[in-house]
């Protein structure tokens, strides 16, 4: 019996003296690690923090970006509905005021959906960065093809407003030039827009030469394009607010705030090691 408990106390020492030299051996490597791993942390944090002020700037340039394009918007809403609403009085001012509206239209959703896909861009590129930078694989080609496959559906949509827009332009441009040449198809259309009697054949010709302009709808037609202006103008206008408050609240992004608090997740992770570090330098015990 004795010489059981020998043989156990025996082995008890020796698991303690093996888990003491393991415990030395990984006390001389952090001690020899944790200098070269600092400066590395201290700079992804540096970078995490950059990366967060840079989302953060270009989302407030891109809010104020949105907010001269909402306003161009709202004044091409405007537009539109004033050039509807003069169009069976002074057809002259009528389509000007139309082809105005339709080329800050088109300005108005350039500028949009151009800003949408920078800020976009800038953030997927500062994410992957950030998770770079947090031990997560970080490949520059996938983010762009990301970029590109995320943002084609809006650049289609951009093209096919921006072709409507310049074929409404060179409408009214069109129908501007008829208008002060034929002076008669003008009161053809406006009797058309009235609903007052017409022939077949003026009928025709005013539909041929102001197609696709204020000049050739109905009243019904006007007030359907007037009510549909005035609801994307009140949109615009919520846009407008909403972008504003947004904009007067310091205009931050949340990935930014996002990335700041990975980047205090590392600076308290380095504080708990710099403590062990100090502990482990002072002394052989942990």
């Amino acid at each position: 019996e004795e010489a059981d408990v020998l043989r156990e106390d025996l082995k008890e020492l020796e698991r303690a003296m093996y888990t003491e030299a393991e415990d030395q051996l990984a006390r001389e490597r952090f001690l020899s690690e944790f200098p070269k791993l600092k400066p590395k942390l201290e700079e992804h944090i540096r970078k995490l923090y950059e990366l967060a002020d840079e989302v953060d700037r270009v989302h407030k340039n891109c809010t104020i970006s949105n907010i001269v394009a909402g306003t161009t918007g709202a004044v091409s809403g405007v537009l539109s509905i004033l050039g509807l609403g003069l169009a069976p009085f002074t057809a002259g001012a009528s389509l000007v005021l139309s082809a105005v509206g339709a080329g800050l239209g088109a300005a108005s959703a350039v500028a949009q959906v151009s800003t949408s896909i920078v800020e976009y861009s800038n953030e997927s590129s500062a994410k992957a960065q950030a998770s770079h930078l947090t031990s997560t694989d970080f490949d520059k080609g996938k983010v762009v093809a990301k970029v590109l496959c995320d943002t084609v559906p809006q650049i289609s949509s951009l093209a096919g407003k921006s072709i409507q827009a310049l074929q409404n332009i060179a409408k009214n441009v069109r129908a501007i030039r008829l208008a002060k040449v034929k002076p008669r198809l003008v009161v053809n259309a406006r009797r058309f827009m009235t609903a007052q009697r017409v022939s077949v054949r003026s009928g025709r010709q005013v539909q041929k030469a102001f197609g696709g302009t204020a000049l050739a709808m109905t009243k019904g037609a006007r007030i359907m394009g007037a009510a549909t202006a005035s609801l994307f103008l009140a949109m615009d206008v919520a846009n407008l607010v909403k972008d504003s408050e947004h904009l007067k609240k310091g205009a931050k992004a949340q990935s930014a705030d996002e990335m700041r608090q990975q980047a205090q997740e590392l600076e308290n992770k380095l504080e708990k090691l710099t403590k062990i570090y100090e502990s482990l330098k002072e002394g052989p015990n942990p």
